[in-house]
């Protein structure tokens, strides 16, 4: 592949994804080594408060249960609320403040929380944590997607689903009971995710705004004059560092961010209701949403946050059950590292599409292994081979595209908002399957996996008939696809009345 993006925008695309994405892998995977020793902390809390009464096995796992439901749930808070942030803040302020909230979660839930013995705070930081994790979900691939060539946007966001399960895999490790997990260290584990933001503050003084962010707000920013002033601009100075090209393609890349800007600024004063009204939009936003969720389908979330406790209903040995754990998170990341070299070859939906299809299987065997490891005990067999297939389908697909394929589909105008409504059924969805889904297991075993295939399928059939191919195609091209599937027959009225309001707003 042609070098379009400088030394330092690689740097800084990376020191964005690994502030964000290693932190939410490694909370998400926290309690799972750390539950022996949460329930201690809990029962102590208890003997604490009350004149040495210890607490319930049932208020043990409730408390558990809420605190790993709370990060969802806080999640799909600050996913609501991304859209606010960003229509208020640029991409790097709202970068610092999901930072900052980083820090004071992983400070509530460790140091605060231990020595208060207050379980209370454990769960309030979760729901904190949350918050931080929902915008940074979206605001962390806009600016990845607004300081890196448009070509390689595929190339630069792929990353992000296998740190996160470097990070999940690694906080296995850290917080099991005989490393940072124990019942009297495990607060050192919750801790460890705060200092990658602290570093990420630390280095804000290097790190810029955005090209899109500069141009909309530079005078004239949208008037085509002599080339000398353009140049001469803070947003193509930025270019110029953020790219390694010659000035021609410079002037080429920089006319194309504007001309990508101008033709749709006036989306930009519409609420996201009103561009769902056009049919060509409301197609690209339905896109967004059903391939962020089919992440969310496949069951990878649940997979992450109770990976012990589902390969134990898998027949697997309970003892081993760490060490396999920590192999799954390794063949995942393996998978996707191997996987985005085809990534640049056969692009974003096929990679999603083979992976799907490979994730339905491992589900499969998963559900059956689970059905009836109790009277076939060589079902844990069964049980390890299907969560490993279950593993490679999901690095060679929905991981390795969570947000590159969305940004693909989308524009610099249209991407914030699609994002927005993406991340948002995407956590919504997480809160609601991290809560039900231990309950499921333990009251229908196996089955609790058929709304996961059948979903996958669905979803699955949706990509490949209505969403449209990116690999090596255009703006244009991918724009027109949408616009050739109208979705409601007064689309070219809407986009009328859509003008009028804006020729009122000017």
């Amino acid at each position: 592949m042609e070098r379009l993006n400088s030394n330092w925008c690689a740097f800084l695309a990376i020191l964005c994804q690994i502030s964000i994405f290693v932190p939410m892998g490694l909370n998400l995977a926290a309690l799972n080594p750390t539950t022996p020793s949460i329930k201690y902390f809990v029962n102590e809390s208890f003997k604490v408060r009350y004149n040495g009464t210890p607490s319930t096995e049932e208020t043990n796992t409730l408390i558990i249960r809420l605190a790993q439901s709370c990060e969802p749930l806080g999640a799909a808070f600050g996913a609501l609320t991304t859209h606010l942030w960003l229509k208020y803040m640029s991409r790097r302020k709202a970068l610092v403040v999901v930072h900052i909230l980083s820090v004071a979660s992983a400070f509530l839930m460790s140091a605060m929380t231990y020595f208060l013995y207050s379980y209370e705070l454990l769960i309030i930081g979760r729901w904190i944590n949350g918050v931080a994790r929902g915008v940074g979900f979206s605001v962390g691939p806009l600016f990845v997607a607004e300081i890196t060539h448009r070509k390689t946007l595929a190339l630069y966001q792929s990353p992000i689903g296998w740190l996160t399960l470097v990070s999940g895999g690694l906080e296995n490790i850290v917080a099991h009971p005989k490393v940072m997990g124990g019942v009297k260290t495990w607060p050192f584990a919750l801790a460890f995710p705060g200092f990658f933001s602290l570093a990420f503050l630390c280095l804000l003084p290097w790190i810029p705004h955005t090209i899109p962010y500069l141009i909309k707000t530079e005078q004239n920013s949208f008037k085509y004059g002599d080339k000398s002033d353009e140049m001469d601009s803070p947003s193509f100075r930025l270019l110029k560092h953020l790219r390694f090209k010659d000035t021609t393609a410079l002037l080429d890349e920089y006319a194309s961010i504007k001309a990508e800007i101008a033709s749709e600024i006036e989306l930009e004063k519409r609420s996201i209701w009103q561009l769902l009204c056009i049919g060509s939009y409301r197609h690209q936003m339905i896109a967004v949403v059903v391939l962020q969720l089919s992440t969310q389908a496949t069951g990878t979330a649940v997979l992450l946050q109770y990976t012990n406790e589902i390969l134990t209903n898998a027949g697997v040995n309970a003892d081993q059950t760490t060490y396999y754990a920590v192999g799954i998170f390794g063949l995942m990341v393996v998978t996707m590292i191997m996987a985005t070299r085809l990534l640049e070859r056969f692009g974003s939906k096929k990679m999603l599409v083979t992976g799907l299809v490979v994730v339905v299987i491992g589900q499969s065997l998963l559900c059956l292994s689970t059905s009836y490891n109790s009277t076939v005990p060589e079902m844990g067999v069964v049980g390890i081979v299907s969560v490993a297939i279950f593993s490679i389908g999901v690095g060679t697909g929905p991981l390795l595209t969570i947000t590159a394929y969305p940004s693909e589909i989308t524009t610099i105008v249209t991407r914030p908002e699609a994002l927005w409504l993406g991340s948002t059924f995407y956590w919504m969805t997480s809160s609601i399957a991290s809560f039900l889904f231990p309950i499921s297991i333990a009251k229908i075993h196996g089955f609790a996996y058929l709304p996961f295939i059948v979903l996958v399928i669905v979803m699955n059939l949706y990509i490949v008939f209505f969403v449209p191919e990116t690999h090596n195609r255009s703006v244009a091209e991918i724009q027109n696809f949408f616009g050739r599937t109208k979705t409601c027959k007064d689309d070219v009225e809407s986009r009328k009345l859509l003008s009028k309001d804006s020729d009122v707003v000017r």
